[in-house]
């Protein structure tokens, strides 16, 4: 019958193939089965779903690529930050699956084999997981869209800990740092450590956003990874900071870190050079967002605070820069030390119990 659909063998093929009816249009498919009673089965599932609304007419012929072109214009309507970079881990799963791969057949056993491929190339668990989080996005994309009916199931690898990054610099070692910098360039790393911004963040200011009455920097939502416009108090090592700028101020140029007029660029060539000078070897820059973010939790900055310092929207993530360095360590072992309990008196196990039992005897006698 119409409503039951049929399933039927192709000539040549040695699979079963299917037919039902989705709102007025035939679909057939292959089933992907080479027993007939299988084939009903699926087939029975299939109708089922039509008569809950959730068959997907067209979903055999769905390619990833198509999925891909879904996510590439989701990122460009939303501005989203990351697609400068999407195309990388985009080229990767568009290179192993292939771009004209139904989707539908994409399954959770086909992207553990791609998990195995990356990882026989040498791909950190990290980088694996960006590229997994491309293909699950555009599979939710299309499940919005009802292009497929399901997403497979996309694992998540764990943290390879030698490959997160632990590194921070104290506050001695990064104003030591500035000694052995240019002048411009030494400011700018500073206010990373005082501000615990992102470079990015940071190369983007201007003095349209430095409101001098109030005494505060806003950064604007559209230069924040985030989105969302952040506060900095102008205050302390950070007003010395931004009165030198104004002394290196330039009218031929808007932004508060610049170098002779233009904005700040790759700095690592120099930055590598001080690092070796102070004697600290293999540093990033970004390690001044980390060091920044512990130096305010260690001097009793809330970590709410310190989270809107930082721009962080996750405590989780404030968390994982709130680093145990070696010194922490030691001074713990030293309170350990000198930490001396006021003497008690020992009591044997069980012996607790009789004497309350002969406390409350003795009141009753009473």
């Amino acid at each position: 019958m119409r409503g039951d659909g049929r399933v039927f063998r192709k000539k040549g093929s040695r699979y079963w193939h299917m037919s039902y009816w989705v709102r007025g249009h035939e679909v057939r498919v292959s089933t992907g089965e080479v027993d007939e009673k299988r084939a009903v089965q699926v087939l029975r599932r299939r109708v089922a779903d039509v008569v809950r609304g959730e068959a997907v007419p067209d979903e055999d012929r769905t390619t990833l690529g198509e999925l891909l072109d879904m996510l590439w214009r989701d990122y460009e309507i939303n501005g989203r930050g990351w697609i400068k970079t999407v195309k990388y881990p985009m080229r990767h799963v568009a290179g192993f699956f292939g771009e004209n791969t139904k989707a539908m057949t994409i399954t959770t056993d086909r992207v553990q084999q791609y998990v195995q491929h990356r990882q026989a190339e040498g791909a950190a668990n990290a980088t694996i997981n960006l590229e997994l989080a491309v293909l699950g996005r555009a599979f939710t994309l299309a499940v919005r869209a009802r292009r497929v009916r399901i997403a497979p199931f996309i694992p998540k690898l764990p943290a390879d800990p030698s490959r997160v990054r632990q590194g921070f610099l104290a506050r001695e070692e990064v104003e030591a740092l500035g000694t052995h910098l240019p002048p411009d360039v030494g400011d700018a790393i500073l206010f990373l450590f005082w501000s615990s911004w992102r470079p990015a963040e940071m190369r983007k200011l201007e003095w349209r956003d430095y409101d001098r009455t109030d005494g505060v920097i806003r950064l604007r939502g559209e230069n924040s990874k985030t989105k969302f416009t952040r506060l900095l108090p102008v205050r302390g090592e950070l007003a010395h900071i931004v009165e030198r700028r104004l002394k290196a101020r330039r009218i031929d140029c808007p932004f508060i870190f610049h170098r002779d007029g233009l904005p700040i660029g790759d700095i690592r060539k120099v930055w590598k050079q001080a690092c070796a000078e102070v004697g600290l070897g293999a540093r990033l820059v970004y390690d001044l967002r980390r060091s920044g973010v512990r130096h305010l939790i260690r001097s009793g900055v809330p970590p709410h605070t310190v989270m809107a310092f930082s721009g962080h929207r996750t405590a989780s993530m404030l968390k994982r820069y709130d680093i145990i360095s070696l010194d922490d360590l030691r001074a713990a072992a030293d309170k350990g030390s000198a930490f001396r309990n006021e003497p008690g008196q020992l009591v044997a196990l069980g012996e607790g119990k009789r004497n309350r039992d002969r406390s409350r005897n003795s009141r009753r006698r009473g």
